[in-house]
């Protein structure tokens, strides 16, 4: 029997959204070591003892994060186990017959180099392969995959491959991360390790947000105006999309991204609905979908829901508001605008992008 299977990538939280996660798990054992907890607490109990305990400052933790260059492109893995080689995208397995961007067509072609990659993970980390998978995380990059001036744009395709890797175990689906650090990779291949366009470490003291924010923002600044992979590809137009941090805390893995806005080009402007918003309301409203719909947003759409017809508009809309509401909160919050009243603005911008892009197709 074949042990192919998906193993999902989660998303990477921005900052605020790890924020308000370390936020959570700081309460919540704050809650489990007070007089309050109550194993089977009704629900008013457990909100009123939480309300409590959120009036008194928390000691959140300072964590040390390491950081490559964040592309934007497309999640890749490319997994091993029981002799068997296969590479998945973010929510489903990458064939010859169902590719897309030709993410799967390339691993066929590179399969010797991946396949001594696999040799050099099991035997350095002493890994059984027969009944553990080898997860390489990678994000697939360059060519047609975005558009705009991100820092791969017009390079060949290839694969990136992150700073650590995942150890799958077969029959319980347990997790480990170790480090891709030290891999031989053979040149002219298309395939890179991150890290060897360099590295970026910020401790971030998560009692001071602002200031953390802060310290993200020079960074990805610095990024953005010098890309290390756009000056490898001596494509001095391109810029960086922000980074991509690990560490460790508690035992656990985590991630946090910090992305740039100049990195994705421009989407058209959207038709103007018609609404019974003043002019002023209407600007505004058309400001913020052009501020949040950008190229990038689009044309990650489109991959993840494998859109190719026209009939597929309502599900790469969805997709677009769904990754908004997610990712785009401090956005909102800022232009004192809910996303219900936005919402017929970025499906124009969606609608306009997307038919025009399938004209090529």
């Amino acid at each position: 029997m074949s042990v192919r299977r998906h193993l999902h990538y989660g998303s990477t939280p921005n900052f605020p959204n790890l924020y308000k996660s370390i936020e959570q798990q700081a309460l919540w054992k704050r809650y489990r070591n007070s007089k309050y907890y109550m194993e089977d607490a009704s629900e008013e109990y457990f909100n009123n003892s939480y309300e409590a305990l959120a009036s008194e400052p928390l000691a959140l933790p300072t964590i040390i994060f390491t950081g490559t260059e964040k592309l934007h492109g497309e999640n890749m893995a490319v997994c091993f186990s029981q002799d068997e080689i296969w590479v998945q995208a973010r929510n489903h397995v990458r064939t010859l017959l169902g590719d897309q961007n030709g993410m799967a067509l390339f691993v066929e072609t590179t399969k010797d180099t991946w396949l001594n990659l696999f040799d050099q993970l099991a035997n350095k980390y002493n890994i059984s392969t027969e009944f553990d998978t080898i997860v390489i995380d990678c994000e697939w990059a360059g060519g047609n995959i975005q558009k705009g001036n991100a820092a791969c744009s017009g390079t060949d395709k290839g694969a990136y491959i992150f700073d650590n890797f995942r150890v799958v175990d077969n029959n319980t689906s347990k997790t480990q991360y170790k480090p891709t650090e030290g891999l031989n990779i053979p040149s002219g291949k298309s395939v890179y390790l991150m890290s060897s366009f360099g590295r970026y470490n910020v401790v971030l003291d998560f009692n001071d947000p602002i200031r953390c924010e802060t310290q993200l923002s020079e960074l990805v600044d610095n990024i953005e105006a010098n890309s290390p992979i756009a000056n490898y590809f001596d494509k001095p137009n391109n810029v960086g999309e922000g980074i991509y941090f690990t560490s460790v805390l508690n035992g656990d893995f985590i991630r946090l991204k910090a992305k740039g806005t100049k990195h994705g080009g421009k989407p058209k402007k959207p038709r103007t609905p018609k609404v019974t918003a003043t002019p002023e309301e209407v600007k505004h409203l058309e400001e913020l979908a052009d501020k949040v719909t950008p190229e990038w947003r689009l044309t990650q759409a489109i991959t993840e829901t494998k859109a190719t017809e026209r009939k597929h508009l309502g599900e790469i809309i969805k997709w677009v508001i769904t990754d908004i509401a997610k990712e785009e909160e401090p956005a909102l919050i800022a232009y004192q605008v809910e996303l219900k009243n936005l919402s017929r603005y970025i499906s124009s911008i969606v609608k306009d992008y997307y038919f025009d892009s399938i004209k090529s197709y």
